[in-house]
């Protein structure tokens, strides 16, 4: 009996954390903490922490939203799922060439806040205090509830949402590019990071 209860006991603790998204980030923060404090890293390790810096993303809602909603409107399903593929590479090769090109400092403090819920709690904010010699680093995660998890839909670094830089730049290409030619442009720029 006291077995059953203490199973009962410890899933029901773990699908609470699984569904909390303070603990979600807290986690994803440890583990690539640890991968960036290594000295050097094999291709796996870069797979890892290419994994843990962009895995909690929600790529295609990030690509969506950071496209006019005239493009949105009169482009074919084929060439957005095109554009949110590159979209996605773009994003965590600039991710591991930052990690791979920047000296890894870790925070000397770091404090989660509370989430804040809206839409009935199927959407939260995170906003998470990085502090490095006294300078405060606010960074507030917007996440939408997926199933028992949470998936980020953009993160605001002091005040500045990336996926509205990514809207603006969009925006301003297609001024003068094809939407083709702005998947091409995306492809390039995941290439050289890459490189």
């Amino acid at each position: 009996m006291k077995k059953i209860l203490f199973f009962t006991l410890f899933m029901c603790v773990s699908l609470f954390a699984a569904q909390d998204p303070v603990a979600l980030l807290k986690q994803n923060d440890i583990e690539l903490q640890k991968e960036l404090k290594k000295k050097t890293h094999t291709q796996k390790d870069i797979e890892r922490i290419k994994f843990l810096s962009s895995g909690l993303f929600d790529f295609a809602k990030m690509a969506e939203r950071s496209l006019p909603k005239k493009t949105l409107d009169t482009t074919s399903e084929v060439l957005k799922a095109e554009f949110a593929k590159e979209f996605q590479r773009m994003i965590e090769n600039s991710s591991v060439h930052k990690f791979k090109t920047t000296k890894f400092t870790p925070p000397d403090s770091t404090v989660y806040e509370e989430p804040k819920y809206r839409r009935n709690g199927d959407e939260a904010w995170v906003s998470i205090h990085s502090w490095e010699k006294g300078k405060d680093m606010l960074m507030v995660y917007k996440m939408d509830k997926v199933g028992d998890s949470w998936r980020v839909w953009d993160l605001v670094i002091d005040d500045l949402s990336t996926t509205r830089n990514y809207q603006d730049q969009f925006k301003s290409i297609l001024e003068t590019k094809s939407f083709k030619e702005l998947i091409q442009t995306i492809k390039d720029k995941a290439d050289e990071y890459a490189k």
